[in-house]
């Protein structure tokens, strides 16, 4: 009888698993400009290289820096080298990530630093981003994203 029971449970668990599977969106970068715009605080929006070191595998926060250019008028031209925070996030056992390497992304205004967001779905972060990518940011970012 208990052997009958758990095969029926782990039955269970093995049909169900899907349900538990992490859903994220396609990137889409209007949808994000958007999402962040939403939360009415600042956002800056970059175009460059990440240079992270070791990153959690949970959540945490690790110094980076990002350079490049930043935003402006006439788009991807004004020049950025910062320290920033890389703040990695969890949605339960699911964590962002983040390597060293080429990256468009909005970084969110934190008092007198600047933070990216490593989330399991990969929001207002574009790895090796195409020129469409590119382009999209500098079109949708209005008052929102300096």
């Amino acid at each position: 009888m208990i052997r009958t029971a758990f095969l029926f449970l782990v039955l269970l668990l093995g049909v169900a698993r899907p349900a538990f599977a992490l859903k994220c969106l396609p990137p889409d970068v209007a949808r994000d400009v958007r999402a962040a715009e939403a939360e009415q605080t600042e956002w800056v929006a970059v175009n460059g290289m990440l240079e992270t070191g070791q990153v959690p595998r949970s959540s945490g926060e690790v110094p980076a820096r990002f350079w490049g250019w930043t935003l402006g008028k006439g788009g991807f031209k004004r020049p950025f080298d910062r320290r920033i925070t890389l703040r990695v996030s969890c949605y339960g056992p699911w964590c962002g990530a983040a390597e060293t390497g080429p990256m468009a992304a909005l970084l969110k205004r934190e008092g007198d630093r600047l933070v990216l967001i490593a989330d399991p779905c990969n929001a207002n972060r574009w790895p090796s981003p195409s020129a469409r990518q590119v382009k999209a940011l500098e079109k949708s970012c209005g008052a929102g994203c300096r």
